[in-house]
Formats: structure tokens, sequence, C-alpha cells
């Protein structure tokens, strides 16, 4: 199965460059989810007392936006895949012929 790479040399400035970045990886999407919620634990689940702070309800929108991205962005990229698949099986099953 083919997928992108995001090159280094694009990193950080993708919408300054005018050019459409390259698609992200099922492990890009895999781990922009496991950072999330590993900070969210370590929020929750310190030693101490969780307190509110000034920025949490800010945060947790933003989590909650980003959350609600990484399902949809994996659902196009698995069907993108897809895709992908049913068209290799046909020209594997043409050559067959």
């Amino acid at each position: 199965m083919k997928t992108t790479e995001k090159t280094k040399k694009n990193e950080g400035n993708d919408s300054l460059s005018g050019k459409n970045p390259p698609a992200l990886t099922r492990d890009e999407v895999l781990r922009l989810s496991s950072q999330t919620i590993r900070q969210l634990h370590r929020r929750v689940s310190g030693g101490q007392r969780f307190k509110v702070q000034n920025g949490d309800s800010a945060r947790l929108a933003m989590i909650r936006a980003l959350s609600g991205l990484l399902q949809v962005y994996s659902s196009v990229l698995k069907d993108h895949e897809l895709a992908d698949l049913e068209k290799r099986i046909a020209e594997l099953e043409k050559t067959r012929l």
C-alpha cells in the first residue's frame, strides 16, 4: 500500500509554501491521537487533586475539534485506501485473464 510521507523540508511551513501539503499517513494520525490522549491523561491523573485552569475550556474545545477532525480524516483515508486497493485488484485481475 502506498502512503505519502511528509518531508523535513515541508514540515512546519505547509501553509506558507502555496502548495498542497502531503496527506497524513495512518501512522501520523495515530501519533496525533496518541499525543493528545497522553497529554489529557497526564493532566487529569496527576498525583494531586485536579484544579481547573484558565485555558481549560478553550483547550477542551480545541481537543474536541481535533478529535472530530481525526475521525473524519481517518474515514476519508480509509475510503481512499480501499479505492486504491480496488483499483489494484482490478488491474491484477486484468493481467491474469
